[in-house]
């Protein structure tokens, strides 16, 4: 099966809020966000088990850490063991209310390849440079920890009733460090899922109708880390490692957004780039670009392949100037010295399973799920060694 709902999870004791922290990707221009997190938490929290990507090049230091934390969480009884699936209710704040089921994935059913049949797809194109970070991480101690979002197309909301219904048992219930709102979890315990079991049957079933190819889920959020697992899988195998833990989300959540993230690129001479740009980039639709004051400019009327063009001068312009390419949320972000901000339009959730099955994967940065504290908290483990 795709999924299993009676996997044996880890579940941290006490106050979650003491131990969740955000994805790892996030906040990565942002030094300051993780060492003030790291002054909040007690020790033994999901810190302790990660490498913040504003902190890669540490990363031989920090892995031999995070291997010693891991041990030490294990071996000293920071985690409860229980088997089933958790749903999850995230309140943000930013006033949403997501909900979502996590459980593990049978790594067999998911390909990130352009074209792959899997049940499972990426949405967004994988960079293979930036899996081995990550298996050395992954190799390096004995769980994992999911940031990774899975998005159903489950229209007729049949796994979201069926988790709705079934017996549930309180887990945990505590604010989130870092601003990121509130958290609860309520266990559905293994021998209780049938019913999820048949809303993923469901799910698939419908998939056919819809897009002429059985689908059960496109990766939200973390497909490297779900690429990353898959490696792993492949290059050693174990008798845990065959799957991968996630949360499933409904696409049409509504407290499920999908916004648009921005290209914010270095540069001591604003008036080459944007000459540069405009020779470069062309096209019928306008978006703005912030020097900082906004200025109009001129790109292609399709949204993603207005993306493509955009990323591929940039890329071309820092490799021939010098400079950086960040990739970030919201206007205001747009707007910092020495830096040229291009707006980008977005891809909508409701277009997103469409023109993934009709055209492939969208180019890497296409969209966000939200903003920077609305991402998944590192909660849930599970053993894979």
């Amino acid at each position: 099966m795709v999924v299993d709902f009676d996997s044996e999870l880890l579940i941290p004791k006490g106050n979650v809020g003491d131990f969740a922290v955000v994805a790892c990707d996030q906040f990565s221009s942002q030094p300051e966000y993780w060492t003030a997190l790291s002054d909040e938490l007690k020790n033994r929290s999901a810190l302790d088990l990660i490498l913040p990507e504003c902190f890669l090049a540490e990363a031989e230091k920090r892995i031999e850490k995070i291997r010693e934390a891991s041990a030490a969480m294990l071996d000293g009884g920071r985690f409860e063991t229980v088997k089933g699936a958790v749903a999850v209710t995230r309140k943000t704040p930013f006033g949403r209310v997501r909900r979502g089921v996590v459980a593990a994935i049978n790594l067999d059913d998911y390909d990130y390849a352009q074209g792959t049949t899997a049940l499972i797809r990426a949405s967004e194109r994988t960079i293979e440079q930036r899996i081995p970070p990550r298996v050395a991480i992954r190799e390096a101690i004995d769980i994992e920890l999911p940031h990774i979002m899975l998005l159903v197309d489950d229209r007729e909301n049949e796994l979201s009733a069926a988790v709705e219904r079934a017996v549930k048992k309180p887990l945990y219930d505590d604010e989130l460090s870092g601003g990121g709102g509130h958290i609860t979890g309520e266990l559905i315990a293994a021998g209780d899922t049938a019913p999820l079991y048949a809303a993923v049957e469901k799910i698939i079933s419908a998939s056919l109708r819809k897009f002429g190819t059985e689908l059960f889920a496109l990766v939200g959020d973390g497909n490297h880390s779900l690429a990353t697992a898959k490696y792993c899988r492949e290059h050693n195998k174990t008798a845990r490692n065959g799957y991968a833990l996630v949360e499933i989300v409904n696409i049409y959540d509504e407290g499920l957004v999908c916004e648009p993230i921005h290209r914010l690129v270095e540069t001591d001479d604003p008036v080459m780039f944007t000459d540069s740009l405009r020779s470069a980039v062309k096209g019928e639709a306008v978006t703005q670009m912030y020097a900082p004051m906004p200025m109009d400019i001129n790109v292609p009327a399709d949204k993603v392949e207005a993306i493509k063009a955009v990323d591929a001068f940039c890329e071309s312009y820092v490799k021939h100037f010098g400079g950086s390419i960040e990739y970030v949320h919201g206007d205001e972000a747009l707007c910092r010295p020495r830096h040229m901000g291009i707006r980008m339009r977005g891809v909508e959730k409701n277009e997103l399973f469409d023109y993934v099955l009709k055209n492939g994967v969208l180019p890497k940065k296409t969209f966000s799920l939200g903003e920077a504290q609305e991402k998944r908290y590192y909660v849930e483990a599970r053993k894979i060694k």
